[in-house]
Formats: structure tokens, C-alpha cells, sequence
């Protein structure tokens, strides 16, 4: 379980999370480049990196996302 409580909704993996799904879902290949990624997001949400790569690693552990060596992309179901 991930804890939901007792901290800020802005630096909460779910909402990280839910944030990278958006970003992916908006571009037309479903893809962006690592570096993009990171720059955006912590930039238009104040995060850190170490959020940013937890809720990747969050992502990745559902089967949301998948990566290869410079991008991430939604993980299309089979």
C-alpha cells in the first residue's frame, strides 16, 4: 500500500504518477525522452528528480510504463 496521508499531494507518487501518464498520454507517439521528462516535471511541479524516478519506478512495477535506453512510453496492453 502507498501511503496517501500525511503529506503533500503535490509530491504524493500517485499524483507524480498520474502526472507522467498525463504527459505521456498527451503526445501523439505516447513516448518522451528521460532528460524531457525530468526537466518538465520538475519544473511545472516543483519536485525533485528522486520523486520523479519514484513514481517511474512505481509505474514500471504496475506494467504502466515501459523504457528503453533514452525514453519512457505507456506500456500498450496485449
Amino acid at each position: 500500500m502507498l501511503p496517501i496521508k500525511g503529506n503533500h499531494p503535490e509530491i504524493n507518487i500517485l499524483y507524480i504518477g498520474a502526472q507522467i501518464l498525463k504527459k505521456l498520454n498527451d503526445r501523439k507517439n505516447k513516448r518522451i525522452k528521460t532528460t524531457l521528462l525530468f526537466k518538465t516535471l520538475s519544473k511545472e511541479l516543483s519536485v525533485s528528480i528522486d520523486h520523479i524516478i519514484l513514481a517511474l519506478d512505481w509505474l514500471y512495477i504496475i506494467s504502466a510504463i515501459n523504457y528503453n535506453d533514452t525514453e519512457v512510453f505507456i506500456n500498450e496492453a496485449k
